[in-house]
């Protein structure tokens, strides 16, 4: 190699190291996140749900509150790509807007459970001692038992409406995202630049705000896309079983429980939503995956 040429490459590798430096962690995190056959999958995914459930009057071809559309249980054809249901209603048109239900509660509900988990994990990882053993038996009192009969025990405290299935579903999602924080938040209490900080007069909730959350934060994002998938199903589960969502209001859970009495004549009633609760929780699995990978320090 000649002189010029090491020359140029003394002078290329310093600006590409200075360059991925200079670049946020948001930036590299969408960069690895565009490299990955997963990531890309689910931030398609999810951007589309999100742009038809925004867009639903203007996307679906039909009224889907309106009777008689069509005869009743028409076949999927040119004019209702997924059928009709046993009212006449344009099927596509309802699981276009049934998008809206189950995104709205996956992002509410795994919103209200974060609020909550957030402050008793950092506190019971943090102070330790009695307020640890109060919050992680409340943990335990809650895992003991099984979401769905969890949920349904709160919906008949609370009444079946969708507001009390966004409570219900993040109360058992609590119990996920503070465990997570807590670990997460005991393996850096003690850490040196915790100690640092301590050691020339920073508060506890300094410590905490400033320099303990934003290192945990990479595993609770990726702990969310789990709790949004897991909000999805809890949602479909609850209608299905008549305690969410109340028609006429579409909803893909309530779609699938009309439906399942006629599968033998009408298989498209639960095959199409049934393909786009699927393809929704993929589509966050797969994104949550992929952060898991991007968010890793030691990652490309």
């Amino acid at each position: 190699m000649s002189t010029l040429d090491e020359q140029m490459c003394e002078r290329t590798i310093p600006l590409k190291a200075g360059a991925e430096r200079e670049r946020s962690p948001f930036a590299r995190m969408l960069r690895r996140l565009a490299r990955d056959p997963g990531g890309v999958f689910g931030l398609t995914v999810l951007t589309a749900l999100i742009v038809i459930a925004i867009l639903a009057p203007l996307i679906a071809p039909h009224d889907p509150y309106e009777l008689g559309a069509d005869l009743p249980f028409a076949q999927p054809s040119l004019l209702h790509l997924f059928g009709t249901d046993n009212l006449g209603r344009d099927e596509l048109s309802r699981v276009i807007f049934g998008a809206r239900i189950s995104l709205a509660v996956s992002v509410f509900a795994g919103l209200m459970a974060l609020v909550l988990a957030m402050p008793l994990g950092l506190s019971s990882g943090f102070a330790g001692g009695w307020i640890d053993s109060v919050v992680t038996r409340v943990f335990d009192t809650i895992f003991a038992f099984p979401g769905i009969l969890l949920g349904v025990g709160l919906m008949a405290v609370l009444g079946a409406n969708l507001t009390n299935v966004v409570i219900a579903v993040a109360i058992i999602n609590v119990p996920t995202l503070g465990r997570l924080v807590r670990g997460a938040v005991i393996a850096q209490r003690n850490e040196d630049y915790v100690e640092a900080a301590r050691s020339i007069g920073a508060t506890p909730i300094w410590l905490v705000t400033r320099h303990v959350v934003p290192n945990i934060l990479p595993p609770v994002l990726v702990q969310m896309t789990l709790v949004m998938t897991e909000t999805v199903l809890l949602e479909a589960a609850f209608s299905f079983l008549g305690l969410g969502n109340r028609p006429p209001t579409p909803s893909w859970g309530t779609m699938l429980s009309e439906g399942r009495n006629f599968l033998g004549s009408a298989w498209w009633l639960g095959f199409f939503p049934g393909v786009a609760i699927t393809v929704m929780v993929l589509g966050l699995n797969a994104l949550g995956d992929a952060l898991r990978i991007a968010l890793n320090p030691r990652g490309a």
